[in-house]
């Protein structure tokens, strides 16, 4: 080491001053002589050729330790390769399923491996005797120490590491080796491995000239590890070099981290104005949140910048959609986990043609798809149905050509998706089965080609992700020399970790605003630098012990294995080099959490900038808001915003505009500001569902449109929904795989169709006035129950096979109490069953049409049973089998105020179709569930007129465009009432605030006097 120079320098510019004149000492002579400089990072590297690009870089050599090493030793280590991170990770899984002892419960967890392979990558760099230490100093010592020997034994043969590398270079270093290196400059060395001293030592030895720049902060503790780095090669650095300890310039402090980015970005867009944007940087002294925050923000500002990615390649849409796929084999395709992935991303069916992903997932509901053997029998019948609707409706005596082509579509989706389906399902459980990795990695590289296609159409962080994704599948297939079983699992979990450490660059150095976390102020020289996220808690926050590594572990092996003190030395070393790379140094952090309502103190490492700008050399860090006249404060966002000189983006200008009520011209403002204003208002507007002037409403009252009174049921409930559901045709999504129990419109479906069959089976044999049914009967519909009941479970509209074992046998008693109690009703009535449906409106069937003062209404209908009594009376009946809690309003108003339409539009048609204009009518609800209650409407003069009435004020408000959410008056709890007006679950409260506003309208007089006749009767007292 007698040729060896020692140059001191604090960082950032002084280094590089300091750099530039040892270069031009050592090309005095020549400018062509040759100098190599070893780099800390890459990084400095690009910074420090780009300032000796000043005067002259002839003849200059850039490399970090590890690429030089990579020059001088490669081709000695021939034919053994790198040791990728998954060839490490896939020998440390073959190690622990040979001999995991005390591992041995969690040796298969991606964790473990993940952990261990960390462990791995320290302890490569330890002699034996500190191996030995670290052994003897924790439970999990031995084993650990036993299975890293096994591991690095068992890769040495074929395999080389960066510490293989370092050490094959040191040892094949000499004088002719280095002599076309010429001088060599070790620039800015920081913690070096033991590995890379001697490395260094080595260079040293043969080398004809070797100066070292050392960057000092004058701190002693921050600068340790750089002198034991030094030491190490053998140079001994005197204890004081200078004092100049690093301060910022300026200090701001904010709110939250949301306030402190925007504060900064809101500086940066000042500095532009005087200052390149590759002179400026921002350094964050946390990835979360601060990296994506400043990236945002600075978009929004449109800022262009550069500097280390914030979204790892895993994240991407097309990594994500391969990982989600693959992991579809784990539960046999999950309906939801299926489109899921798919959406992901832009895929293709194994044809090549576009996936409509929303198409084939509403069509999945509809088949009843969950999982597994469902793809192909679900999806087969569906479209097996809708095939024979198609030919069905060709072949009636007035097809519907568009009613053909919509089922003859949803037959070829169907069909489409169960060829894609069921191919997939087959090659994911093909590829499980397989056992090597160059036949697995190969099948999941076509597998993903087949689903993305061409790729180069999309954004190029997504091709960046598509050619990360390929080159970690084709790196996998060396895995088999390592005898590694291959596993699909375990091909999911190395390639998602890859890819989670796949993180890459933005933007080019030197084009925009550095953003980069502390770490990269080694080397950096600037004329502003900006850091955020210098709270305590933060920076250097938390320190988490090493499960495998701990502290005591660490001392025992010390000063070989790095210890915690270390890594905080580490840490402080960055911020206070930061404070040294900019001529203008802002440091900030944040008052406070507003996510965790939690205060904030400044880290320890800025009280001495503190103490430095407040004068106050004894300032407790507790304390530091004494001097909030010297500091830079942002009280708020609200109040930096509306006091800042320079707002960075569009939303800040048009905010702050907003907040001192000057007009701005955004038409999206101005549409919202006049919304939040008419919803608060009294009176009913276009905001709140008032479409009068709309042309295309339904006039059903002078069209020749047939309505169901089901339909306008839905109306007098909540116009808003009706609006929504039946003109706009969006309807909330049930999935299948929510489906525990039977829904009870299915359960009514199932009984009714049940008795549909039976009384159409027995036409010409039903009892006659006031007879039983028989046994023989009774069996008969117990039986069409029973296959109606299979029918629907292979639809897969039953639920839980364990529940709906239970709800079958319920619902086929049911059916056998149904006719039990019909024998006592058409006793007590000496009537006789005519028939099981009477249908008016439905194929060919004439609708009932009801006289209205605007007009008349036209319905059509399906009653559920008809008897006729021996005095000539028709009872007309509708079975339901919920609660009738909701019908015993209609005992005081037949029509419950237009929600209950039914009975008197089946008393109609029953009458048209089996009597006179005189014959006596009665219509009832039959709960069949709840013991056999009736609730009876007999059509009489005063229920006629109050039904037209009613069909009138529904069919004239729909007309004039009327459609206020009407929320229920109690609030959603257990289930919810109306999914419009409370869409997101979280409660309708505001919408019934709202409609109790705007009900005192006078335009919604008449419609209310139906819908809500208190609210006009408390307005009347």
């Amino acid at each position: 080491m007698s040729s060896t120079r020692i140059e001191s320098t604090a960082y950032g510019a002084a280094a590089l001053e300091r750099l530039q004149a040892v270069v031009a000492r050592l090309k005095a002579d020549d400018p062509m002589t040759p100098v190599t400089l070893l780099l800390p990072n890459n990084l400095s590297g690009v910074i420090a050729r780009r300032h000796l690009a000043r005067e002259s870089i002839g003849g200059l050599y850039l490399a970090t330790l590890e690429r030089l090493a990579e020059q001088i030793a490669a081709g000695s280590l021939a034919p053994r390769r790198p040791a990728t991170r998954p060839i490490v990770a896939a020998t440390w899984r073959t190690a622990l399923a040979k001999a995991p002892g005390i591992f041995d419960e969690v040796a298969e967890h991606p964790s473990t491996i993940q952990a261990l392979a960390a462990a791995h990558n320290e302890l490569r760099d330890l002699s034996d005797p500190a191996l030995d230490k670290v052994a003897e100093a924790s439970a999990l010592g031995p084993d650990l120490v036993r299975l890293h020997r096994q591991v690095t034994a068992e890769l040495g043969a074929d395999w080389y590491d960066a510490t293989d590398l370092l050490r094959a270079a040191a040892a094949a270093v000499t004088s002719a080796t280095v002599s076309e290196l010429g001088a060599l400059v070790l620039y800015l060395p920081q913690e070096l491995t033991q590995s890379e001293a001697a490395f260094v030592a080595a260079l040293g030895d043969a080398a004809a000239d070797l100066t070292v720049i050392v960057g000092l902060t004058d701190v002693r503790r921050a600068d340790r590890t750089v002198r034991r780095s030094l030491e190490r090669i053998g140079i001994d650095l005197p204890t004081s070099i200078s004092k100049n300890y690093p301060v910022a310039t300026e200090i701001l402090n904010a709110s939250d981290a949301d306030d402190e980015v925007r504060c900064v970005v809101r500086d940066v867009v000042s500095a532009l104005e005087q200052t390149p944007a590759h002179r400026i940087a921002v350094l964050y002294a946390a990835a979360s949140p601060y990296a994506r925050l400043l990236h945002e923000h600075l978009s929004a500002a449109h800022i262009e910048v550069n500097g280390p990615g914030t979204r790892p390649v895993h994240e991407r849409a097309i990594a994500r959609t391969l990982l989600e796929v693959l992991a579809l084999v784990d539960h046999d395709l999950p309906r939801a986990d299926v489109f899921r992935a798919l959406a992901n991303a832009p895929t293709r069916d194994f044809g090549g043609d576009r996936i409509p992903v929303p198409q084939w997932e509403r069509m999945s509901r509809a088949a009843g798809v969950v999982r597994g053997d469902d793809w192909d029998t679900r999806l087969a019948r569906y479209a097996e149905s809708e095939r024979r609707t198609a030919d069905q409706e060709e072949a009636a005596d007035d097809p519907r050509p568009a009613a053909v082509r919509r089922a003859q579509y949803n037959a070829t989706t169907a069909e489409r998706l169960h060829a894609f389906a069921s191919t997939l399902r087959r090659r994911l459980a093909d590829l499980a089965a397989l056992d090597t990795w160059f036949d697995l990695s190969a099948g999941v590289l076509q597998l993903f080609h087949d689903l993305l296609g061409d790729y180069s159409s999309l954004p190029i962080e997504e091709q960046y992700a598509a050619a990360a994704v390929e080159g970690s599948l084709k790196g996998l297939s060396t895995l088999d020399e390592l005898g590694t079983p291959a596993s699909l699992a375990v091909l999911r979990d190395v390639l998602d970790l890859e890819l989670q450490q796949s993180l890459p660059r933005v933007g080019t150095f030197g084009t925009g605003v550095l953003v980069a976390p502390l770490s990269a102020s080694i080397g950096l020289s600037a004329d502003i630098v900006y850091v955020v996220g210098l709270s305590e808690d933060l920076y250097p926050g938390r320190v988490h012990e090493d499960a495998l590594l701990p502290h005591r572990v660490r001392e025992a092996a010390a000063p070989e294995l790095a210890s915690f003190r270390d890594r905080l030395d580490e840490k402080q070393r960055h911020l206070l080099v930061a404070f040294s790379a900019g001529a203008r140094v802002v440091a900030s952090f944040p008052r406070g959490d507003l996510r965790r309502s939690s205060r904030r103190l400044p880290t320890r490492w800025l009280l001495g900038s503190l103490r430095e700008l407040t004068g106050d050399h004894a300032l407790p860090a507790t304390q530091w808001d004494r001097y909030g006249e010297i500091l830079r404060t942002s009280a708020s966002y609200a109040g930096s915003l509306t006091t800042a000189t320079m707002p960075a983006t569009e939303q800040e200008w048009q905010t702050r505009a907003a907040a001192a009520r000057l007009w701005v011209h955004d038409g999206v403002l101005v549409r919202a500001r006049e919304l939040l204003r008419g919803r608060a208002s009294m009176a009913f507007t276009r905001f709140d569902g008032d479409l009068s002037g709309v042309s295309g409403l339904p006039e059903f009252a002078i069209e020749d449109r047939i309505a169901s009174p089901t339909s306008l049921e839905s109306y007098a409930t909540c116009p808003h929904a009706y609006f929504v559901e039946r003109l706009l045709q969006v309807e909330p999504l049930e999935a299948p795989e929510d489906l525990l129990v039977i829904s009870p419109v299915q359960i009514g479906n199932l009984i009714h169709n049940s008795l549909d069959a039976f009384v159409s089976r027995l036409a010409g044999s039903l009892p006659g006035y006031g007879e039983p049914w028989t046994d023989e009967q009774r069996s008969l519909l117990l039986a069409i129950g029973a296959d109606l009941a299979d029918q629907f479970e292979a639809e897969g509209l039953t639920g839980h096979p364990r529940l709906w074992q239970r709800e079958r046998l319920r619902i086929l008693g049911d059916l056998m109490v149904l006719l039990t109690d019909d024998d006592r009703w058409r006793a007590e009535r000496n009537a006789s069953v005519v028939a099981s449906e009477l249908r008016f409106g439905f194929d060919g069937e004439p609708p009932v049409e009801i006289p209205v003062p605007s007009g008349r209404v036209l319905l059509r209908g399906s009653a559920d049973k008809v008897d006729l009594g021996a005095d000539g009376t028709i009872y007309v009946t509708d079975v339901k089998t919920g609660g009738f809690s909701r019908y015993e309003v209609i005992e005081s108003d037949p029509v419950a105020g237009g929600t209950k339409l039914q009975l008197p539009v089946y008393a109609y048609a029953a009458r048209a179709r089996l009597g006179e204009a005189s014959t006596p009518v009665e219509a009832s609800y039959w709960f069949v569930r709840r013991g056999g209650k009736r609730i009876p409407v007999p059509l009489t003069p005063e229920v006629e007129q109050r039904y037209v009435d009613t069909l009138d004020v529904i069919v004239s408000s729909i007309a004039a465009g009327y459609f206020p959410p009407k929320a229920p008056e109690v609030p959603d709890f257990l289930w919810v009432q109306c999914p419009y007006c409370n869409p997101d679950g979280l409660g309708h409260s505001e919408v019934r605030a709202r409609w109790d506003r705007k009900r005192h309208d006078p335009t919604l007089e008449r419609l209310v006097r139906l819908v809500d006749p208190s609210a006009l009767e408390a307005a009347d007292e």
